[in-house]
């Protein structure tokens, strides 16, 4: 009987796992979870990835929509009669340019990148500060904007990205060209739309505008900023004054560290930020919040 007691625990003994197979055991779940783990991440940055894309292109397409509406909305303009009324003491250099400073103008730094710019429509115009004039340590590179609301309060606007103003007339534009048609805003930044004197009590309402339209570059929570807009040359006919105009802009989110001039991949950070002076360039942790792409536009104004 004692015998047999025995046989049974040498049995049950054996039943069980050794210390090694439960080391490879828990090595291989341990490996697993760390791979799920990584499948997972690399599956969220994925997906978060084309979001930021997606929200790039969702803003830049709004946007084409916006100026192209504004284009093609646009009332027919006579630029020798514009010429004449603006610009009479270069009548036919205004002509032969077509009254383009009329329609958009571009700052530009010693680099030669775009600090701002304004884009006259004809029913709107559009103004904007790009990313260097936003990071500039200088308040004179950031494109500036006086002008009275419908309250007849004086408003003055400086931190903005893009704004849109409602401009009939192309005040924002001519308030910025000379009688020699000259651009003066490449000397002074502070666009100034009442270009006709009054004092605050006797602004008459057509000389005033309401609020700028602002949120063109939001999209979610991701903020985003121009790098450039650039409006080409604009071409006309001569009997129904209908013009056409194309442009093109690069648009970028915020975070992520854009380097515009960087080949290959934009989304870096800077080799201070690395701990060294290597001069180098990684990946920013944030680049799954970076995205860059550069848009066309094309659009007619319409015609007599």
């Amino acid at each position: 009987m004692k015998n047999q007691t025995n046989k049974n625990l040498t049995k049950e003994s054996k039943s069980g796992f050794t210390i090694t197979e439960l080391m490879i055991a828990v090595a291989f779940i341990g490996v697993l979870l760390i791979t799920i783990a990584i499948v997972a991440t690399n599956i969220i940055s994925i997906y978060q990835k084309g979001m930021t894309l997606k929200a790039v292109n969702s803003v830049g397409r709004g946007l084409i929509d916006e100026l192209t509406s504004a284009i093609n909305l646009a009332p027919s303009v006579d630029t020798t009669s514009l010429c004449n009324s603006l610009a009479p003491n270069n009548v036919e250099g205004c002509v032969k340019d077509q009254a383009f400073k009329y329609v958009y103008q571009s700052i530009q730094n010693s680099n030669g990148e775009q600090l701002g710019g304004i884009f006259c429509t004809g029913n709107y115009s559009y103004l904007w500060n790009t990313y260097y004039s936003e990071t500039s340590d200088s308040d004179a590179d950031r494109l500036k904007l006086t002008y009275r609301n419908l309250n007849n309060a004086k408003q003055e606007l400086s931190n903005f990205r893009l704004i849109r103003v409602e401009d009939k007339t192309h005040r924002v534009c001519s308030s910025v060209v000379n009688s020699n048609y000259e651009s003066t805003l490449t000397d002074n930044h502070n666009i100034d739309i009442q270009f006709l004197a009054h004092s605050s009590e006797s602004t008459p309402l057509w000389n005033r505008i309401s609020e700028p339209k602002s949120d063109f570059l939001k999209e979610f929570d991701l903020d985003m900023t121009l790098y450039e807009l650039t409006i080409f040359h604009l071409s006309q006919d001569s009997v129904t004054l209908r013009s056409f105009l194309s442009g093109t802009f690069i648009l970028a989110t915020l975070r992520g560290n854009v380097d515009i001039m960087r080949s290959g991949d934009y989304c870096s950070v800077n080799s201070s930020d690395l701990g060294d002076d290597s001069g180098r360039h990684d990946i920013g942790s944030e680049f799954n919040y970076c995205a860059i792409n550069k848009f066309n536009f094309a659009a007619r104004t319409a015609g007599i």
